[in-house]
């Protein structure tokens, strides 16, 4: 199974890991205005993604309630293989701190990739 996502996909998934299960009309409320679609280009997404073995399904009366079946964290993983693999190892560094800049990260966000870093250099030392 694919477990990179594409814009639109990433978004429809963070609707659904926000608060699964969840129907069509509540997906789309989810969304907000993060897509500009009509009603059935939502339904034509869930859809894919169902086909795509990520997202699943249950009918209850005539609604159907809409789940991931792939965790965030492992499309995250997946996203990040795929992007380290298209630069070079001599360019990772610049990628990461680059991904930190645009981020946004919170200060505590910022405290916690410190400890992070500390962690990993204690860890080199020891090997």
């Amino acid at each position: 199974m694919k477990e990179t996502l594409t814009y639109p996909e990433w978004a429809v998934m963070s609707a659904l890991w926000d608060k699964p299960p969840q129907t069509l009309s509540e997906v789309i409320a989810a969304m907000g205005d993060a897509m500009d679609w009509s009603y059935r280009t939502y339904a034509s997404y869930l859809n894919k993604l169902c086909e795509k073995g990520q997202v699943g399904f249950q009918i209850r009366g005539r609604d159907k309630f809409y789940f991931p079946l792939i965790e965030k964290a492992r499309c995250i993983r997946a996203e990040s293989r795929s992007l380290l693999r298209k630069v070079s190892e001599k360019s990772a560094k610049e990628l990461l701190v680059c991904m930190i800049e645009e981020s946004g990260l919170s200060p505590q966000d910022h405290e916690e990739l410190k400890k992070l870093l500390e962690q990993l250099s204690k860890e080199g030392d020891a090997q």
